[in-house]
């Protein structure tokens, strides 16, 4: 094993860890279930990736390495595979030498390349590079899985063993050796591709399950049951998840022609607007909530009519 590994994988109760020994940077152990960074990673914006690296890049010029990391704290642990980054990228920006650069381009892959060092904006220009590394990393994932979950040739393990063969993304071979103080086995991973084919191999190892959202159409992995629906990101232009927002879609469009649902579906969002321009209180828009699905209800029983309904809601201000 080389000795300047700094991540090393394991698996655990169906979760996937990943110890970070990064000099700069306290030594930190960050975990998720088995699965789940990959499809959360799909999730993020190229453009998020952006903005969170030249955030941390503004820190540490202006206050060095503590500054960075108390900057990239509230992105620590929102996915794994950021978490790596951030991770890296500070560590490069210590350093600051030719052979951390050359370390940072072997750990980021053969779709990263860095701008010359003495070209104008260097370091816009490297998170640039270090962005379209990330986008190319997530659409060969995509375009993998894809192909992975049409083809319904052998079972699912055997499919994602066969992609082995074109992408590195999914060899799931790997050294490692056993920690008896830990009491697991421990793989050291080297390159960001190491990191995410550990996980998918560790999903696949695990059982875990995965599926389309209904709300967003994205894979993701249910938490808690299985049979869950909808998974708990927030769609760009929405400020809730699709758990949240997805069972309401969802009830809009199998009761397109309901006049009574759209009734309160309409005054539904009116109320929901209201308590979000703090209007109205939570409270009072969840008392609204329960009121007025008893008054649906009463209306689908044909004791109130649509327009009693209708007025109702009207006067519900």
């Amino acid at each position: 094993m080389k000795d300047n590994i700094k991540i090393f994988g394991f698996s655990k109760n169906k979760r996937t860890y990943y110890k970070l020994k990064f000099s700069q940077i306290e030594e930190t152990e960050i975990s998720s279930v088995s699965g789940k960074a990959v499809f959360d990673f799909l999730w993020i914006d190229g453009s998020d990736f952006e903005t969170i690296f030249t955030k941390i890049l503004s820190s540490f010029a202006a206050g060095g390495v503590s500054e960075a990391i108390t900057v990239a704290a509230p992105f620590v642990d929102k996915n794994s595979y950021l978490t790596v980054y951030i991770a890296a990228f500070i560590e490069y920006l210590a350093e600051g030498t030719d052979k951390a650069l050359a370390e940072f381009t072997a750990f980021m892959g053969s779709d990263f390349a860095a701008p010359p060092k003495d070209s104008a904006h260097y370091m816009m220009n490297f998170i640039n590079a270090m962005t379209a590394s990330i986008e190319q990393k997530k659409a060969e994932i995509k375009f993998y899985i894809n192909d992975i979950m049409k083809d319904k040739n052998g079972s699912l393990n055997q499919r994602f063993v066969n992609c082995g063969k074109e992408s590195k993304l999914f060899d799931f071979q790997f050294d490692s050796h056993f920690d008896f103080e830990s009491d697991v086995i421990i793989y050291p991973l080297e390159t960001m591709d190491d990191v995410i084919r550990f996980d998918i191999m560790q999903m696949l190892a695990n059982k875990i399950k995965f599926k389309p959202c209904k709300c967003c159409g994205h894979y993701f992995v249910p938490g808690g049951r299985t049979n869950s629906e909808y998974c708990d990101r927030i769609m760009p232009g929405e400020t809730r998840p699709c758990n949240e927002f997805g069972a309401l879609k969802t009830f809009d469009i199998t009761h397109k022609n309901d006049d009574i649902h759209k009734a309160y579906i309409t005054a539904y969002r009116r109320m929901d607007s209201r308590q979000r321009a703090k209007l109205i209180t939570k409270d009072e828009f969840k008392q609204f909530g329960k009121i007025a699905r008893a008054e649906r209800k009463r209306c689908y029983n044909g004791e109130i009519t649509l327009d009693q309904f209708k007025t109702w809601l009207d006067d519900f201000r």
